[in-house]
């Protein structure tokens, strides 16, 4: 608990702008916040207020401090590009005596380590909230959200890559899919969305995608995930490179994904032509 008696979120931070979003709803339902920074946060200048950055063979120290702070309850939010990989760091004491459960901790796919982490907090005495339980406002919700509705082909790409990735959430590969209404073009692995967009770019400048070849991007929940951890999201710079990319529909999964800067964001894809939908259902239909 803070000094002047308000209770602490703990947040443990990567890149990107989410955490700071998290923190200013924190600050708005009276608690304050307190950044564990790691992976991409360490270098993330757009956090202000309370925190450490720690490398990950400093886990154990991270725990620490946050418990020293008063931190009871956290938060997981922020870009992580590197996965923690404890065979190959030079750890602390504090992590060396928490190595043997921390080796299993980071095996297989990210929702895996993700409940292996979050069993792991709790056993500590942390209780693990979602991002969307500070910030509930950032849910998608469902339907179609800009100023052109998908069309029929669109729909058609739309649906096709929401069941690729819900294929590909069963093996927790990924989240996202890019599709036209009659293939699949590129699925998520460890690369993450913007650089198979990247892959996408070149794939259209290479001729390998058709030029009237409509394309839609879903981000989409893991069946069976965590919903305290790593929701899909997309924001600004998600529609910019979108665009880039030749793509001309976006659909997330409606109350299951985040929006950061829903204005912006739809502001943006306004002003790019693209159709933003939640999706709905199975089929993941956007009404």
């Amino acid at each position: 608990m803070a000094e002047d008696g308000r209770e602490r979120l703990g947040i443990v931070a990567g890149g990107g702008g989410l955490p700071m979003i998290v923190a200013n709803a924190a600050i708005e339902k009276g608690m304050e916040p307190v950044f564990a920074r790691f992976s991409d946060g360490m270098t993330n200048d757009s956090i202000i207020g309370r925190s450490r950055a720690f490398a990950w063979g400093r886990t154990g120290d991270a725990i620490e401090w946050l418990k020293a702070e008063g931190v009871q309850k956290l938060v997981f939010c922020g870009t992580i590009s590197s996965r923690p990989d404890f065979r190959s760091i030079l750890p602390s004491f504090k992590t060396l005596k928490r190595l043997p459960r921390a080796l299993r901790i980071v095996k297989g796919g990210d929702d895996r380590l993700l409940r292996n982490l979050s069993r792991y907090l709790e056993s500590e005495g942390f209780d693990l909230l979602p991002v969307q339980a500070v910030a509930p406002e950032l849910l998608a919700p469902e339907g179609v959200l800009t100023a052109r509705t998908p069309t029929a082909e669109e729909s058609a790409a739309l649906d096709l890559a929401h069941r690729a990735a819900t294929a590909l959430g069963v093996l927790d590969a990924g989240q996202a899919v890019i599709a036209s209404n009659e293939r699949i073009i590129a699925m998520e692995g460890i690369e993450g969305t913007r650089a198979m967009m990247r892959r996408v770019a070149e794939y259209r400048a290479a001729r390998k995608i058709g030029r009237g070849e409509r394309l839609a991007l879903v981000k989409a929940v893991k069946p069976g995930q965590d919903r305290r951890f790593d929701l899909p999201s997309i924001g600004v710079q998600t529609i910019d490179e979108a665009e880039a990319a030749g793509i001309t529909a976006i659909g997330v999964s409606a109350g299951e994904s985040l929006i950061l800067g829903f204005d912006d964001v739809i502001d943006r894809a306004n002003t790019a032509g693209l159709a933003v939908c939640g999706l709905g259902g199975e089929q993941g239909t956007a009404r």
